[in-house]
């Protein structure tokens, strides 16, 4: 395993200018043709933060001890963006190779480039999304020096998305009926997860489910550097460096076991 990642790094390192070009380009088609065109980075989150607001606070009525409405908005709105930026990179990178085997074939791109061009178009989106939850914050007063770990915290998602799309990809180029699971799983996994809803609100008997949940992990420290401003505490961060390098890790040897069945694919 070792080997494969440090193999996984070497080729990422050294196709990063074709990185950053190809990410350009594929930023530039996502909306081109669309009325709207770019202003969907800020309105797809906008409008799914209305659903969630409108769930929690209008139809179930539900109160949020030591949170004000404000308060409220910006916890769930800094979960859905990072929430949100793991689904695009996850869908979009998990077909990725199904869907653009013409490029390996005809065109001198490393294979293992082609689900991590989805990810990075994804962090881009997630970027926008992140900018925002960063002026409101400071609006709002809850912005500190923390945030400085905000690059830091990206980092480890992004590495961790690497190694779930380089998975899936190679599953998904012989068995593609996956995107449907992933999709499905997905949609169910953000209502479970603590988006709309404070971790001290899920019943003692059920807390340790939430603590299986790896998406827990992610959010928390994401909150703790934008709105609680504080180091995240360091069993959870332990866990996410770990899980995030763990997964890259897996994801990077498992797509150099099968790199050579992809590309003999037809």
């Amino acid at each position: 395993m070792a080997r494969g990642t440090a193999a996984m790094v070497r080729t990422l390192a050294g196709n990063a200018r074709l990185l950053v070009a190809i990410t350009r380009v594929e930023l530039s088609k996502k909306y081109a043709g669309s009325v709207l065109g770019a202003s969907w980075l800020i309105l797809q989150p906008a409008l799914l933060l209305s659903v969630y607001l409108f769930v929690y606070l209008v139809v179930f009525k539900m109160r949020f001890p030591g949170l004000s409405r404000l308060d409220y908005v910006l916890y769930v709105f800094c979960g859905l963006v990072p929430y949100m930026g793991s689904i695009d990179a996850i869908t979009l990178g998990a077909m990725s190779i199904k869907q653009n085997i013409h490029l390996v074939k005809n065109v001198m791109l490393p294979i293992e480039l082609v689900p991590v061009r989805a990810v990075l178009v994804a962090a881009a989106s997630q970027g926008v999304g992140l900018s925002v939850v960063i002026l409101l914050s400071a609006l709002n007063g809850a912005l500190t020096l923390h945030v400085l770990w905000l690059p830091v915290v990206w980092a480890l998602q992004i590495l961790m998305l690497f190694g779930v799309v380089w998975i899936l990809s190679s599953i998904a180029v012989g068995l593609p009926d996956i995107s449907y699971f992933i999709n499905l799983f997905l949609f169910l996994l953000m209502w479970v997860s603590p988006i709309g809803f404070t971790v001290d609100m899920v019943p003692a008997n059920l807390a340790a489910v939430l603590y299986l949940n790896p998406v827990y992990y992610l959010l928390d420290v994401y909150r703790d550097s934008l709105l609680v401003g504080r180091f995240p505490s360091p069993h959870v961060a332990l866990i996410y460096v770990g899980l995030s390098l763990l997964v890259f890790a897996v994801g990077s040897a498992f797509f150099r076991g099968f790199r050579g069945v992809l590309l003999d694919y037809e």
